[in-house]
């Protein structure tokens, strides 16, 4: 089996664990650093004990997949927080040049909220809890000025609502978490790099970040590196351990969009810069796969509930939960698909933050949500469809048993995270939060919040007709707040964990194609 070392951006199940089942899922052994080395919610990893586990499991393994966050800064939150220096953080990626097996990396173009945020939550350093959305508004207005939108005079306005001290911090820093990306952007020219994927995380058309993934875009074109940009974070990982398991097995998936909507692709998503259809395009490319246009000669069909035309939020601004929201065109889509003989997987980017219900339950009432290959509707629409495009290509690359175990687990903890934990469970505790005054149920009440969120997931998917058998067991927070959610599953004791799940070849699907791979990572 092939092993591959991954560094992940932190500890999180989505990001960690999501990249180790996709692993799985596609027949690769995904090894990770000792908790002892990786960071704990703010708190940095230890740069110096991962490049040491790095130089000593590269000599055990076929390739290296690497998160500059982690490696540099000790995690992606801690690089929005650490105050070292430029010439601290570089020497830290010398380590890759040490390393004499395949090397993938990715880094992300740091975030800028652009809201107040107190909360225990709180990822930014301790001045967003007043000066955040201040914040925000200089970072567009900046850009906006160098691209002749906004005068000087507004520059000038905005600069004022801010302290000079915090100004100062965080372009200090931004400086330095850019240098890091050229940094790197040179490694990839000098060879050192076998991939690189620079991604843009929780980004908008206009403000700091998309003015840093402007300028390291002309960098790239003019050194001529092959490196692939677009918005995303979380789901980076899965989509390399993806990428990587069909280089290792000189397979270019053929994926097939399907958009119901006729001008759902041309929206752009919240927390993104570019419409969907583009992020969409560079997620097909990353993973090392091609868009093909016929169904019919595609391993993977994706059916993608787009952005509503008045964006919703489950966090910030939800949406009205009984007000129609199209879905009926995906489900007939899907089924259409399905009747075919077709691999199906469904990105959900209706609503930012969590899974449209109405398509979830139509889905399941069809008796198709356990006939799709993968599924996903969390967080950004670039963390969605890069998860469920990882996931739904891994038929094209893996049909032992134990991938196809670990793909029905993968499916089923989608379904009932992304479908009900985050529009649902999540609300309701942020909302019974907020009535008390607070942001996060208090510490001293998790154990009894773990316990509730354990048996509502678990009432909830026993009773779907997809996820009947399945038990859910201890629910936790890992970072005490309700954002990211962790369980442990357990599938059904008779043979075949998702009785409707399409199960490779074996219930007639078309032989997968085989074709030679594209090397590199694209633009």
């Amino acid at each position: 089996m092939t092993r591959v070392a991954l560094l992940p951006p932190d500890e999180r199940p989505n990001t960690r664990g999501y990249a180790v089942a996709i692993g799985a899922c596609a027949g690769l052994d995904v090894v990770t650093p000792p908790p002892a080395a990786m960071p704990s919610f703010r708190r940095p990893a230890d740069t110096a004990a991962l490049a040491r586990w790095l130089r000593e499991i590269s000599t055990e393994v076929d390739h290296v997949v690497v998160s500059l966050e982690l490696l540099v800064h000790g995690g992606l939150i801690p690089s929005r927080n650490t105050d070292d220096r430029i010439g601290q953080v570089l020497p830290r990626l010398d380590v890759l040049r040490e390393i004499d097996v395949p090397v993938t990396a990715f880094g992300v173009v740091t975030r800028l909220p652009s809201y107040d945020n107190a909360a225990r939550s709180r990822q930014e350093p301790a001045y967003w809890a007043t000066h955040g959305a201040r914040l925000g508004a200089l970072s567009t207005v900046w850009d906006a000025h160098d691209l002749g939108e906004a005068t000087a005079e507004a520059v000038a306005a905005a600069r004022g609502q801010v302290p000079d001290a915090y100004v100062t911090d965080l372009v200090r820093r931004r400086a330095r978490n850019h240098a890091v990306l050229l940094a790197a952007l040179e490694m990839a020219s000098d060879g050192v790099l076998d991939t690189l994927v620079i991604s843009s995380d929780d980004t908008a058309p206009r403000g700091l970040p998309a003015a840093e993934r402007r300028q390291l875009q002309r960098w790239i074109e003019r050194l001529g590196v092959d490196v692939l940009t677009y918005p995303g974070a979380d789901e980076v990982p899965s989509v390399l351990v993806a990428r990587v398991a069909a280089q290792v097995r000189g397979i270019t998936p053929k994926i097939a969009v399907d958009c119901p909507d006729a001008d759902g692709l041309d929206r752009i998503a919240p927390y993104e810069d570019r419409p969907v259809r583009l992020g969409l395009a560079n997620q097909v490319r990353a993973l090392g796969a091609v868009e093909v246009a016929d169904a019919d000669e595609a391993d993977l069909v994706v059916v993608v509930h787009p952005p509503a035309p008045e964006p919703g939020d489950w966090v910030l601004d939800p949406p009205d939960a009984s007000a129609d929201t199209g879905w009926t065109a995906v489900a007939d889509a899907v089924a259409a698909h399905v009747a075919a003989g077709r691999r199906v997987a469904v990105a959900d980017i209706r609503f930012a933050n969590g899974s449209d219900p109405q398509l979830l339950a139509g889905l399941d009432d069809r008796g198709l949500l356990g006939r799709l290959v993968s599924y996903g509707g969390w967080n950004t629409a670039g963390n969605t469809i890069g998860t469920t495009l990882a996931a739904g290509v891994t038929p094209a690359l893996s049909v032992t048993p134990r991938s196809q175990d670990a793909r029905d687990r993968f499916l089923a903890r989608k379904i009932i995270e992304d479908g009900h934990y985050l529009p649902v469970v999540r609300r309701r505790l942020q909302q019974e939060a907020t009535r008390r005054g607070l942001t996060d149920p208090p510490l001293d009440e998790l154990p009894d919040v773990h316990a509730r969120i354990t048996r509502d997931l678990h009432r909830w998917a026993t009773g779907t007709r997809t996820l009947s058998g399945w038990t859910v067991t201890n629910a936790r927070l890992p970072w005490s707040y309700t954002f990211t959610v962790d369980f442990d599953l357990t599938p059904p004791s008779h043979a075949g964990a998702l009785p409707q799940a399409v199960a490779g070849d074996a219930v007639g699907l078309a032989p997968v194609g085989r074709v030679a791979v594209v090397p590199g990572a694209g633009q």
